[in-house]
């Protein structure tokens, strides 16, 4: 008489093809049918091992669960008593730290952009929220921070009164993100920031060089040593970052062509990267407090561009590199707008030039950004096409705009000519013309000078991102 088997030791049974199936009953359904689990294998021994392999795994599983739940019920009673959760007592400045260099920092982010949001924290949010535990900040104690900066925002430029409605909500847009990561790493109840009200940004009129002012204010940039530098500024409408990147490789006199593909800026040193491949730090000094720094790419991907210059302009570059390969100027690097010591020009320093050309002439508030604006508002006063424009100037948007039109290199030659028409060379500068001159790529034979020989000087070494 054949044993008689265990309660939930199974059945086994050989296949026509000799395989063998172990078969257990794990309890009924609702109708009363059995609930069976099989294994298979070529012995029976195969099966059982299976099936004891599986018993393990649903013991594993089922003290995992338990175990969780017993964690969620002491995190229920925790909260309970508490009224917040144990991780959300981290303090903001612990917490906001440790996202800024997981999520914000290089290569994610460009070193300007980690560098603004480290600014931003030493100098608005570390003061407000730093020492405070996360569950504290709660939507009142936002809105409460959103009032007070617009009252009196501690300004980075030391005025007095409160921070533009444009700048507060740059901070709504960094604490909503912080929050809504937090929520989840640190079991928020909810992100703090969602139902504040921020005040409404009213876009400011654009600093707008008018005809007379443009004239005078020319004139008056021929007395400056960068006076090429500026105008060139005018006439293409280029950030201050990528104009002052620029190096003679950039000008194409076959193309009569610029190339923007760099942008130099100032950023503090804790916001870098030295093992970032992206970017060349000029003249590193760990001491420091802040380096300037080229990038290889301009503010966005559309910004890296090349456009068409005028006759009128090219000639201008074109006089003012010969006049530096005459001169007692380095230029190691082969920049086009070298300073007087054959470094980079600090953006900074090009700006107080602007404003001093800006006080003798008494016209206010001439800044890069206002030849930028000057550019744009004179190509669409001689109804130059949107898309010409945005390609002209890097911007990312219109992108509808851009479905329906397309860039020309020719019209971009045009629009810019239709700005350097005003431009009397003759006028602003009493230099012979050059032989040989033809009306379009008549510069496309000329060899420009190079300054990278020049007295044996080479390119310093520096500290490489």
């Amino acid at each position: 008489m054949a044993k008689r088997r265990s309660n939930g030791e199974g059945s086994y049974y050989q296949r026509p093809d000799r395989t063998w199936v172990h078969q257990i009953t794990l309890g009924r359904k609702e109708d009363g049918t059995l609930i069976r689990k099989s294994f298979k294998g070529r012995t029976k021994a195969i099966c059982t091992q299976r099936k004891e392999e599986w018993l393990a795994e649903q013991a594993r599983l089922k003290e995992q669960t338990e175990k969780e739940q017993r964690e969620t019920a002491e995190q229920e009673d925790i909260v309970a008593r508490l009224g917040h959760s144990l991780e959300s007592e981290t303090l903001f400045d612990v917490a906001f730290m440790e996202w800024l260099k997981l999520y914000k920092s290089p290569p994610t982010r460009k070193p300007s952009t980690y560098a603004s949001y480290i600014a931003t924290y030493n100098t608005h949010f570390a003061p407000a929220f730093g020492a405070m535990p996360l569950y504290e900040i709660t939507q009142d104690v936002i809105q409460d921070y959103y009032q007070k900066k617009q009252l009196k925002g501690g300004r980075q430029d030391g005025k007095e009164g409160g921070l533009s409605p444009k700048t507060i909500r740059n901070h709504h847009m960094i604490l909503k993100d912080f929050f809504t990561y937090a929520e989840t790493k640190y079991k928020l109840f909810g992100n703090p920031t969602l139902s504040t009200t921020r005040p409404e940004v009213v876009q400011k009129e654009m600093r707008v060089l008018r005809p007379d002012e443009m004239q005078i204010f020319m004139e008056e940039v021929m007395k400056e040593t960068q006076r090429i530098a500026i105008l060139t500024d005018l006439f293409t409408g280029l950030r201050v970052g990528e104009l002052l990147a620029l190096e003679i490789a950039d000008l194409d006199l076959k193309r009569q062509t610029l190339s923007i593909n760099k942008n130099m800026l100032r950023v503090e040193t804790a916001a870098l990267s030295l093992d970032n491949p992206t970017i060349r730090i000029l003249n590193y000094d760990p001491a420091k407090k802040t380096h300037l720094i080229v990038q290889d790419t301009p503010k966005t991907k559309s910004s890296n561009r090349e456009i068409a210059i005028s006759d009128g302009l090219c000639e201008l570059l074109v006089r003012h590199l010969f006049t530096l390969a005459n001169s007692s100027w380095p230029n190691p690097e082969n920049l086009l707008f070298p300073s007087k010591a054959g470094t980079h020009l600090d953006p900074k320093s090009f700006e107080i030039r602007l404003n001093a050309v800006s006080k003798r002439c008494a016209i206010k508030k001439v800044n890069p950004h206002a030849l930028r604006h000057t550019l744009a508002t004179c190509l669409v006063e001689d109804r130059m096409p949107l898309n010409i424009v945005q390609g002209i100037l890097g911007h990312s948007s219109i992108e509808t705009t851009r479905k329906y039109l397309h860039k020309n290199a020719d019209t971009e030659r045009e629009a810019i000519a239709s700005m350097t028409d005003r431009l009397d060379v003759a006028r602003l500068e009493a230099t012979p013309q050059l032989n040989g001159a033809k009306k379009r790529g008549k510069f496309a034979g000329i060899t420009l000078p190079d300054f990278s020989e020049q007295g044996g000087n080479k390119r310093p070494p520096e500290k490489a991102g």
